[in-house]
């Protein structure tokens, strides 16, 4: 029954066409991730070892087998194995500027590849091909990921009732350490249960400039490109398509990221969880985890503020 009367609750825009309409709107990519494997029912997968826990959970929860492999230092997935019926290769469009590989991967191993999209939010649909996307990884909203089905997918799960934006408001309110910490405790309230994406972020990604997102990303990625290219570790080479997550550096001696923090350039480290894992070499997914640089290209920021970050790194590494 629809509740009638006391204060008013968050205003959202009415109705009106989201991302990615032609996907399931689900509430985070371990949900589409557990939608597909459960549909699938692989009998072994194989999975990069340059992922984070998330990424394995799905697995572990619903009892399949699964196996590492490795990339180099390119984010090339090397000695992938010929695959049997029933087996399947997760691959990751790292940092959203590996579209290229993702071609050559699909012409490899046709329908027994999976893409992991979640970094690569403007790709959208494979056509046959299962994939996933993030929209957390892209906006500031608490939940929100999409399914791409070579099939029609009747799903009765129901909405997503645990977001919170708790944390995504006290960043915009200037309240850093509170909202991180919020922020870690609701990525650590994260499971893989499977519900519909929240009222809350449907509405609020209604509201979002995707062309200006777009080409904003593209504006800062190529910016840093041009002045960092050089200098990085990484061929860096990305796909027409493909609208990238970050601008992945690889500098080719450490950086001090104690001064990045004291110039307010919080730059992550990402999928620190595989460190811990006790699978013996990978060594270069290891070195990666502790020493590429993501750095931000968001539509938050302008070339201008590249600037600043470039100009901080150019001091450290010249």
């Amino acid at each position: 029954m629809k509740l009638i009367g006391g204060f008013y609750e968050l205003e959202l825009p009415g109705p009106g066409s989201g991302p990615h309409p032609d996907a399931v709107a689900l509430n985070t990519g371990r949900a589409c991730l557990m939608v597909m494997l459960d549909v699938l029912r692989p009998k072994h997968v194989h999975v990069p070892f340059h992922t984070c826990d998330a990424t394995v959970d799905p697995f572990r929860e619903l009892g399949i087998p699964t196996s590492y492999y490795s990339i180099n230092g390119d984010l090339e997935p090397v000695d992938l194995p010929a695959l049997d019926d029933g087996e399947y290769i997760l691959w990751t469009n790292y940092y959203g500027v590996c579209g290229r590989t993702t071609e050559k991967l699909k012409q490899q191993f046709g329908g027994q590849l999976l893409l992991d999209d979640t970094h690569a939010f403007f790709r959208g649909s494979h056509g046959p091909w299962w994939s996933f996307t993030s929209a957390r990884k892209y906006f500031g909203v608490p939940d929100g990921a999409y399914l791409f089905a070579p099939e029609d997918l009747a799903l009765d799960v129901p909405r997503n009732d645990r977001a919170t934006v708790d944390h995504n408001v006290l960043r915009l309110l200037g309240r850093q350490q509170e909202a991180y910490a919020a922020y870690l405790a609701y990525e650590k309230s994260l499971d893989c249960s499977v519900r519909r994406i929240s009222t809350v972020s449907e509405g609020l990604l209604r509201m979002i400039d995707l062309d200006l997102v777009r080409s904003r990303r593209l504006e800062n990625f190529n910016y840093v490109h041009g002045r960092m290219g050089a200098l990085n570790g990484l061929t860096v080479d990305p796909s027409p398509d493909d609208v990238p997550f970050c601008y992945p550096f690889w500098p080719k001696k450490p950086v001090d990221r104690e001064a990045l923090y004291r110039d307010q350039l919080f730059i992550p480290k990402l999928w620190q969880d595989a460190l811990a894992r006790p699978e013996e070499g990978f060594d270069v997914e290891r070195q990666i985890s502790v020493d590429l640089l993501p750095l931000p290209v968001d539509h938050r920021y302008t070339t201008t503020d590249m600037a600043r970050v470039v100009d901080h790194l150019l001091r450290q590494l010249t």
